[in-house]
C-alpha cells in the first residue's frame, strides 16, 4: 500500500529536523571548543601579562631599592666628609693656638736660627737670595736673623723682606726665581693638616671595612 501524502510529509519532516539537529549539535561543539579554546588563550594571556608585571615590577623595586642604597650611602659619604674636615679645622685651630705660643719661646729662636741654616745649604755662597721672614720676626728676631745669615754668607749676596701672610720661619728664592725653598711655619701647618687628612681617611678606611 502506497504511502500517503502525510506519511511523506512526516518523513520529510522528521529528516530535516534530525539534520538540523545534527547541524546544530556540530556547531554547538564547533562554539564549545572554540570559545574554550579563547578561555585558554585568554587565561595563557592574562597569565603571561600577570608575569610581565611581576618581573617589571619586581625589578623596578629592585632598582629602587639599588637608588635608596645608593643616595642613603652618598648622604652619609657627605656626611663623614662634612665631619671629617670639621675635625682637621679644629686640630688645625689647636695648632695655630699651640704655634703662636711656640712663637714666643727660646725654642722657637732656635727653630728659626735651624730653618736659616738649612735654607742656605741649598744654596752656593756666591749665589744671590731674597729672604722673606714675618713682620714679627723681623721686629723681635732680626739681630739673631743677621747674625744667622752672616755666619754663612756675605752681605752683599742677600736681600731680606717682609711677608705679611708669613707666621714664622723663613722663606728664600733664587734671584732668578728658579729654586725656592720654604722652611716657614705656614707651610709646616699645611703639611700638618694635609697628614691629620691622611691619616683620618687612613682610620675612616679601616673602620668601615
Amino acid at each position: 500500500m502506497p504511502n500517503t501524502i502525510e506519511d511523506k510529509i512526516s518523513l520529510f519532516t522528521k529528516v530535516i529536523i534530525e539534520k538540523i539537529e545534527l547541524d546544530f549539535q556540530q556547531k554547538n561543539t564547533k562554539l564549545v571548543k572554540y570559545y574554550e579554546s579563547r578561555k585558554s588563550a585568554i587565561i595563557k594571556d592574562n597569565e603571561e601579562r600577570k608575569k610581565v608585571v611581576i618581573t617589571r615590577t619586581t625589578k623596578d623595586v629592585k632598582t629602587k631599592k639599588q637608588q635608596m642604597i645608593l643616595k642613603a650611602k652618598s648622604k652619609m659619604h657627605l656626611k663623614v666628609l662634612k665631619k671629617k674636615q670639621e675635625f682637621i679645622e679644629r686640630i688645625v685651630e689647636e695648632i695655630k693656638k699651640k704655634t703662636k705660643t711656640f712663637i714666643d719661646t727660646a725654642e722657637y729662636i732656635e727653630f728659626l736660627k735651624e730653618a736659616i741654616k738649612q735654607v742656605l745649604s741649598r744654596f752656593s755662597k756666591d749665589q744671590f737670595v731674597n729672604f722673606n721672614f714675618s713682620r714679627d720676626d723681623l721686629r723681635t728676631n732680626q739681630k739673631i736673623i743677621l747674625t744667622t745669615i752672616k755666619s754663612f754668607r756675605d752681605e752683599d749676596t742677600y736681600k731680606i723682606e717682609a711677608d705679611n701672610s708669613l707666621i714664622g720661619g723663613v722663606f728664600v728664592k733664587s734671584e732668578n726665581g728658579r729654586l725656592e725653598i720654604d722652611f716657614t711655619i705656614n707651610s709646616i701647618m699645611e703639611d700638618s693638616k694635609k697628614l691629620i687628612g691622611k691619616y683620618l681617611s687612613s682610620w675612616l678606611n679601616e673602620v668601615t671595612k
